[in-house]
């Protein structure tokens, strides 16, 4: 006999796994129907377990805001009423910059029973105009009068420090060459994003996909936003530094030269941070484990319970299948 036969010997000498004859089994139909339900449920089991594993949960940590920049990303994405409109921002230092040109301006439709993102425009002359001012060539203005309205878009850098965003009208508010007349003055919006700082997942920005409607020509709407530092960590180690807000918002009709009329994002910066990191509830190794223990103790349970089972309806009378349970 060659060395691997007795090797082979020696290990059937130790198998802790009884085997039992196929003469010796038998079969029946609830056994089967049994089988087929058993495996039913380990197979949703598994696919609850395998989604558990993949599951990201988050940590949310409350830190002293500790970074020194001077500068961070504003987002916005709105469409107003009316065209001529006027971009400036003013900060707590007293600065105040105009970014009317920093922001991309499109001629756009504005339709408050239908307001979607992108709207279709059937006139040629529209959609030629509406490429160029897109692709931040010169159109004609005219053109966005007749449209009636203006989508203003972009990314842009402000100061870190507590400012005032203000959307006006030509005329109203800042020296301009013209003066909107005061029939064409609608501030009724539609905001479809507005954000601080790159965008990560599951962030919500409560003013997304949010529209106010102006009734009066002399309209301030006035959105004061708290924004928050936030330090976003994934589960690979990647950091990304970005903030999220809370808001709160009023708006009031007023009469000729009491007020600006226009739309007004005032916010502050919070001097504390939150820290998000995610993480995996489980290694594979883990996954691995509790899936086997759950796997094989729902077999082994079920086999017992109804071995038990079939003895009781037998009323004990095979003390031999009673002693197999063991």
């Amino acid at each position: 006999m060659s060395k691997f036969g007795k090797w082979a010997e020696k290990a059937a000498a130790i198998d802790v796994f009884p085997k039992v004859e196929d003469d010796n089994q038998q079969r029946s139909e609830r056994g089967g129907l049994l089988t087929l339900i058993v495996t039913f449920c380990l197979v949703l089991l598994t696919f609850n377990e395998l989604s558990e594993y993949r599951k990201i949960h988050t940590n949310y940590r409350f830190l002293v805001d500790s970074t020194i920049d001077t500068k961070m990303q504003f987002n916005i994405d709105a469409t107003i009423a009316m065209p001529y409109l006027l971009i400036h921002v003013v900060d707590a230092t007293g600065q105040r910059t105009e970014l009317t040109n920093e922001l991309k301006r499109i001629p756009a439709e504005f339709s408050i029973g239908s307001a979607t993102k992108y709207q279709a425009i059937e006139d040629p002359k529209y959609i030629n105009e509406i490429i160029r001012a897109a692709n931040g060539k010169s159109y004609d203005h005219q053109i966005a009068k007749d449209m009636g309205a203006c989508r203003i878009y972009g990314s842009l850098k402000v100061n870190k420090v507590a400012s005032n965003l203000h959307i006006t009208s030509d005329g109203h508010g800042y020296a301009s060459r013209v003066h909107t007349s005061h029939e064409v003055l609608n501030f009724t919006h539609r905001i479809d994003e507005l954000s601080f700082g790159e965008f990560y997942p599951n962030l919500i920005n409560p003013l997304d996909n949010s529209m106010e409607i102006a009734e009066t020509h002399f309209e301030m709407f006035q959105y004061y936003l708290s924004v928050v530092p936030t330090t976003y960590i994934d589960r690979k180690g990647h950091v990304l530094l970005t903030n999220q807000y809370a808001v709160t918002d009023t708006h009031r009709a007023f009469y000729e030269g009491q007020t600006v009329p226009g739309i007004f994002f005032k916010y502050e910066m919070e001097p504390i941070s939150v820290q998000i990191s995610e993480e995996s509830p489980q290694s594979f190794l883990h996954f691995v484990v509790r899936l086997c223990g759950i796997l094989g103790g729902s077999v082994v349970t079920v086999g017992t319970v109804y071995k038990v089972f079939n003895f009781i309806i037998k009323g004990g009378k095979d003390d031999s299948k009673l002693l197999n349970l063991y």
